[in-house]
């Protein structure tokens, strides 16, 4: 079954372009929607049919490429709105998906081709990490009530799974140069009308919630069952986690940065003191994890490093120091175990106390303290308990850093006392 889909599906979607493009082009010179269906269908089976040894899509192929399964859906729902009276997805709707794609195509294309430091296509290799991004994507618009995108994204997956393409990448069900060249043009033709991709904080705090629930128990699974992949694909040095946990600690020291230029002039020097430290933990945080872009500009550890870094980077967190005569890492005695008793006392000691007593709440406003919600505090805990409890292996940490770094990222944007960070409103 799958094999006559992967042999078809090419033919179909050359086709479609053909077909599209001289249906489109007709169009221009004004002939009537009756004669372009009879023309279009006159062309499709002409296209299909077996012409000596190979029907005419097979050179066309040689052109188009294989269309991915969005591509194929795309080009029908084009051909469907200019033939017909039908309108199976609104404009909007079609711009929505049209600017994702472009904005993918922009991303992946380019490091395809060895032009950037990553690779992004060999994700789609056996996709340990493209899978559950994409889990987290398809339910993030389904709960947003883009259904059209959700059950584009589910039809692309499922493809895959059944291998319904000659290709075992499952970008190539997800997107072509073909479909993203012609959402290009739409974006183009259509600029002034695109749809404003706006979230609220509930749509920010529910997919913030679903990557940490989708990438946590996806972990789960390949820690117990596929060990070498989760060691070595998903939780690898300069991997998805690693740079995601980078982005997130990047944005929220933009964050801070931010507040600290709009209160400079209406806080104390103590909160500003206090935001300034908490923008420079951040870059702190998201350089280390990438050892101050040690890989990525080919920099040399000075030997010094070399013999105190259990890595034999450039980075602090993984410095070994030694303790009545025993070796330990600071990463483990203060990001560690000194981290965990500061969120201890900082979610179950501090936080009830500044919700109680008005002196407290005085101290940690003044302070520029961002007080957890009781979400952050399950964050949290749901976190520490996941990972140390379930995730069995040695690279648990990368998943500890990955979700604990987007529950802080909510506790520090999204805080219990916002209006402490209103230029508007005094303390």
């Amino acid at each position: 079954m799958s094999a006559a889909f992967s042999q078809a599906l090419p033919h179909l979607g050359a086709a479609l372009v053909v077909v599209y493009i001289v249906s489109s082009v007709f169009q221009t010179f004004g002939l009537s929607q009756r004669a372009r269906q009879i023309i279009a269908a006159a062309l499709f089976i002409s296209l299909l049919a077996p012409v000596a040894e190979y029907n005419l899509t097979h050179y066309i192929r040689v052109l188009t490429g294989d269309l991915s399964i969005t591509g194929l859906v795309i080009f029908s729902l084009a051909l469907l709105k200019d033939l017909t009276p039908l309108r199976a997805i609104s404009q909007s709707q079609l711009l929505e998906i049209c600017v994702v794609i472009v904005i993918t195509g922009l991303l992946l294309y380019p490091t395809a081709l060895g032009l950037t430091y990553f690779d992004l296509y060999r994700f789609g290799f056996y996709p340990v990490v493209l899978g559950p991004v994409l889990f987290v994507v398809f339910a993030g618009t389904a709960w947003c009530g883009r259904s059209v995108t959700a059950s584009l994204i589910a039809s692309c997956f499922i493809a895959f799974s059944l291998g319904f393409l000659e290709s075992d990448n499952l970008w190539d069900y997800l997107i072509d140069p073909v479909v993203t060249i012609y959402c290009l043009t739409l974006v183009i033709r259509h600029r002034n009308n695109l749809p404003k991709f706006v979230l609220s904080q509930q749509q920010i705090e529910t997919m913030a919630a679903m990557t940490i629930a989708t990438f946590l128990f996806f972990s789960i699974y390949l820690a117990k069952f596929n060990e070498p992949s989760f060691r070595y694909e998903f939780t690898i040095e300069d991997g998805f986690v690693e740079w995601c946990t980078v982005v997130v600690l990047f944005v929220t020291m933009m964050v801070c940065a931010k507040r600290f230029w709009r209160l400079r002039q209406v806080r104390s020097g103590l909160f500003l003191t206090v935001t300034a430290l908490l923008t420079l933990l951040c870059l702190f945080g998201a350089g280390e994890e990438i050892s101050w872009g040690q890989r990525i500009f080919g920099i040399e550890t000075p030997d010094y490093l070399k013999d105190r870094n259990a890595q034999g980077e450039l980075g602090l967190h993984n410095l070994v120091v030694e303790i009545d005569g025993e070796r330990v890492k600071i990463n483990k005695l203060i990001f560690g175990t000194g981290l965990a008793i500061a969120l201890s006392i900082y979610a179950f000691i501090a936080t009830p106390l500044y919700r109680r007593n008005a002196r407290v709440r005085h101290f940690f406003n003044h302070i520029a303290a961002p007080m957890p919600r009781n979400y952050h505090i399950i964050g949290y805990l749901f976190v520490v308990a996941t990972v140390e409890l379930l995730i069995d292996s040695g690279k648990r940490g990368e998943m500890t850093e990955f979700a604990g770094s987007i529950v802080f990222a909510l506790n520090v944007i999204y805080p219990y006392n916002p209006e402490i960070f209103d230029p508007k409103r005094s303390l």
